[in-house]
């Protein structure tokens, strides 16, 4: 069974990554944040609103529990999934977890140049979307680090993912 889950920054390449390493493997690929908004029908943004940041974390938790009647999935998480409860935990149970490390500075410029709005970052000037960014990398890297696998910049690619699987599990 091959279960991979990416955790990491907004704005790191989750999703991209993700549904290149899905389609290579010929696997489903499954964006966390995606899911729930079509269950809810309702935005990221919107829950957060609706319901308070600790009944969606709640909701991404029983998400990550129904995650383990499905077989062969890429999962890519929201941002901050992995950093609220045991939920990082819950996951490497489930799967192999790979963090896609970038700095601070680079997932400034990424998400600076996105497309898709942020509803956490709308309306940030540059400075103020480096200094939350730092902040709340600083907050989060703790638990992102306990991914199984820490991929360097160079390594994020569906290829450096599938030589790691191959070791992982031979």
């Amino acid at each position: 069974m091959k279960r991979v889950i990416l955790v990491g920054f907004m704005g790191c390449g989750k999703s991209t990554l993700g549904k290149k390493l899905a389609k290579k493997l010929n696997i489903p690929f499954i964006d966390s944040d995606t899911e729930i908004e079509s269950h809810f029908q309702k935005s990221i943004g919107e829950l957060f609103a609706e319901y308070g940041e600790s009944h969606f974390r709640e909701l991404e938790r029983e998400y990550i529990e129904a995650l383990d009647l499905r077989e062969d999935f890429v999962l890519a998480t929201g941002g901050g999934m992995p950093c609220f409860g045991e939920n990082l935990n819950r996951l490497k149970d489930i799967g192999t977890t790979f963090y896609l490390e970038r700095s601070a500075k680079e997932l400034a410029h990424r998400l600076a140049n996105a497309k898709t709005q942020r509803p956490l970052i709308s309306g940030l000037e540059k400075e103020e979307l480096l200094e939350f960014i730092e902040d709340k990398l600083q907050e989060r890297e703790e638990y992102y680090k306990k991914a199984k696998v820490i991929l360097s910049r160079e390594e994020q690619s569906p290829e450096g993912i599938m030589s790691f699987l191959e070791h992982l599990h031979p």
